[in-house]
């Protein structure tokens, strides 16, 4: 009877199981969990890896497949268990892998629920293809963001997490209406800050960056304003007066001519000598500044 007894005690207790990091179940895996098996070499793959949640059992039978091999005797009760170290995934967790994704350290992250099923450690990860709603993203309405763990170097374990993610941030904001092909005055734009989910939508978030560029097209006051829609203002507008250098070796020869076409600086409009009437081009080098470069007595026709 007691003899029975201690058989049933043993079978009732559960299965040690050693923890994996890779792959594949190794042969130092294997000496870990039965040192008796040290003599099997330390890289040799034995089995692959269970998945996450589950556990691979080598019975009996098997190791003593494995140990004859190797010069090594095993008992017919000897067992070897291996699986995935796993745990749930904390809600600490998920704000620093959504924060992280959003480059915004300071946004606001409120879980609602996590799945469930625990994971292996790795690397967790929200990326923005997790998410399945349209953007614009309404900062009110709960997400489903589905994500992943990253381990065993490449392995991916789905997860996923319901959230609201709101950020204060900045944005520029018309004062007036913005007229096209003319430069934002200070005036015309003012910085405000407001709420958002905190995701990179193109908005202009500080004055330097509108002051002094031009809209590519009418912007309405009280609209918020989009890098998209400026670009860098003209320095010479068709029709203004503008001072021309003209560099010829050794000579320089100052001149004034009058703008046929409008350019940013670098560009190569085409001015009219006013004494002359006649025409020549020049490369824009500030506002109302243009420069010519020629050999020795090669200055430009039009420029004379």
């Amino acid at each position: 009877m007691t003899a029975w007894l201690v058989l049933l005690t043993m079978m009732n207790q559960p299965q040690v199981c050693q923890n994996i990091q890779g792959d594949w179940i190794l042969g130092a895996d294997l000496a870990r969990a039965l040192p008796a098996f040290g003599a099997v070499p330390r890289e040799k793959p034995l089995s692959y890896s269970p998945a996450p949640g589950t556990n691979r059992v080598f019975q009996s039978g098997e190791l003593k497949r494995i140990g004859a091999k190797y010069g090594v005797e095993s008992s017919d009760d000897v067992r070897a268990c291996f699986e995935w170290k796993v745990q749930r995934v904390s809600e600490d967790a998920v704000r620093a892998a959504i924060r992280e994704t959003l480059h915004a350290p300071e946004a606001r992250v409120e879980v609602l629920s996590i799945s469930q099923s625990p994971a292996p450690e790795g690397k967790l990860e929200f990326p923005l293809s997790g998410l399945t709603v349209s953007f614009p993203v309404d900062q009110t309405t709960p997400l489903l963001w589905r994500g992943r763990v990253v381990y065993a170097g490449h392995r991916q374990f789905s997860v996923w997490a319901k959230v609201r993610v709101t950020a204060t941030t900045s944005r520029v904001v018309a004062t007036e209406a913005l007229s096209p092909s003319k430069a934002v005055a200070q005036n015309q734009v003012r910085l405000e800050t407001y709420d958002e989910f905190p995701l990179p939508n193109g908005v202009a978030r500080e004055l330097e960056q509108v002051i002094g560029r031009m809209p590519r097209r009418a912007i309405s006051a009280n609209k918020a304003v989009m890098l998209a829609d400026l670009v860098e203002a003209l320095q010479v507008q068709r029709g203004e007066h503008v001072d021309v250098t003209v560099i010829s070796g050794a000579a320089h020869v100052e001149m004034e001519a009058v703008a046929e076409t409008s350019g940013k600086q670098g560009d190569v409009v085409t001015l009219t000598n006013p004494r002359s009437g006649k025409s020549f081009q020049a490369r824009i080098e500030g506002k109302d500044r243009a420069l010519i470069v020629t050999q020795p007595f090669g200055l430009q026709a039009g420029a004379r």
